[in-house]
């Protein structure tokens, strides 16, 4: 069995992001949904790693281009 993902990105600022990921099986010959997830990554340091790791390399250049070469928000302290 096969797994597709396609990726929404909503509500993206200058700050932030959230993205919708639907994941899609091949189920005798037909395509169904198997699974629905939002995350919301922040335009930080460590919620550029997030996005970098998890997303295709196409979205989170859609994201970069208005996020900038800089984040806008720090990393939370411990």
């Amino acid at each position: 069995m096969k797994i597709k993902n396609t990726y929404t990105l909503e509500q993206l600022t200058e700050t932030s992001v959230n993205v919708v990921t639907v994941s899609y099986a091949t189920i005798n010959k037909e395509e169904r949904e198997i699974g629905r997830s939002r995350m919301a990554y922040v335009n930080s340091p460590a919620g550029r790693k997030q996005l970098t790791d998890k997303l295709p390399e196409e979205y989170v250049k859609a994201v970069m281009a208005l996020w900038g070469e800089n984040p806008t928000l720090s990393d939370p302290t411990a």
